[in-house]
C-alpha cells in the first residue's frame, strides 16, 4: 500500500529553486489526453481538451490521485509517462496553500488510499453531470468530481458550481490554478529532461 513519506528524493515542486524563506506548499492538479478508446469516445462526446484529472501535493514523490473506471486509484506516472509507447499531452496546474490546509489534503488523500477498497468509479454521477442534475452517491466519484470535492474541502480554490458538475477541462479556467506546465508527461516526469514548456 502507498503511504506518504515526510522526506522524498523528488518532489513535484523540486525544479523550483528553493530558499531558505521559499517553503511554500502546494496541491497540483495534472490533466491528461489519454489515448485509449474510452478517452477518445469521452472527448468525441464532450468536445474536450482532456480526459482525466487527478491530484497531487508537493511531497507526494510524483504520485496522483484519481478514479479511474476500476475506482480509486493511486496513479504514477513517472512509471507511465507514455501510454503504449504513445505520447501523453498534459497540463499541469498548482494553487499555494498553507501549512493547515496541505495537511488537510494530506489527510484527505491518505484517507482515501486507507479505504481505496470502499470506493467505486461513479458512471451515474458523470451522466448526471451532463444533464447538470445533482447528485450524491456515497463513496461514489469520477475523476474531476474528486479533485474538485478535496479542492473545495480544504478551501483551496473557489468553485463556482458543485463538485460533482466538474469535468476536466474545467480546471483550465478555475480561478486561483495556476497553469505550471504544458506539453508531453514523460518530459514533465522526467528530471533530466531539457527545454521544459513551463507556463
Amino acid at each position: 500500500m502507498y503511504r506518504m513519506r515526510k522526506t522524498q528524493s523528488y518532489k513535484l515542486d523540486e525544479r523550483i529553486a528553493k530558499t531558505s524563506v521559499d517553503q511554500k506548499q502546494y496541491v497540483y492538479v495534472l490533466l491528461v489526453r489519454y489515448p485509449d478508446r474510452f478517452s477518445r469516445f469521452y472527448r468525441f462526446l464532450s468536445q474536450s481538451k482532456y480526459s482525466h484529472a487527478s491530484i497531487g501535493i508537493s511531497d507526494s514523490d510524483w504520485t496522483f490521485f484519481s478514479f479511474v473506471l476500476k475506482g480509486f486509484r493511486t496513479e504514477l506516472p513517472r512509471k507511465h509517462p507514455t501510454f503504449k509507447t504513445k505520447e501523453i499531452p498534459c497540463e499541469l496546474y498548482r494553487v499555494e496553500v498553507s501549512t493547515e490546509k496541505y495537511i488537510q489534503a494530506k489527510a484527505i488523500l491518505e484517507e482515501h488510499v486507507k479505504r481505496s477498497h470502499h470506493y467505486k468509479f461513479s458512471y451515474l454521477g458523470l451522466l448526471f453531470c451532463y444533464m447538470r442534475i445533482k447528485l450524491h452517491l456515497k463513496d461514489r466519484y469520477f475523476c474531476s468530481h474528486f479533485v474538485s470535492e478535496v479542492l473545495d474541502q480544504i478551501q483551496a480554490v473557489p468553485l463556482t458550481k458543485q463538485s460533482s458538475f466538474y469535468l476536466p477541462d474545467d480546471f483550465m479556467s478555475m480561478s486561483g490554478l495556476e497553469l505550471y506546465y504544458t506539453g508531453n508527461l514523460s518530459r514533465l516526469v522526467n528530471p533530466q529532461a531539457t527545454a521544459l514548456s513551463y507556463a
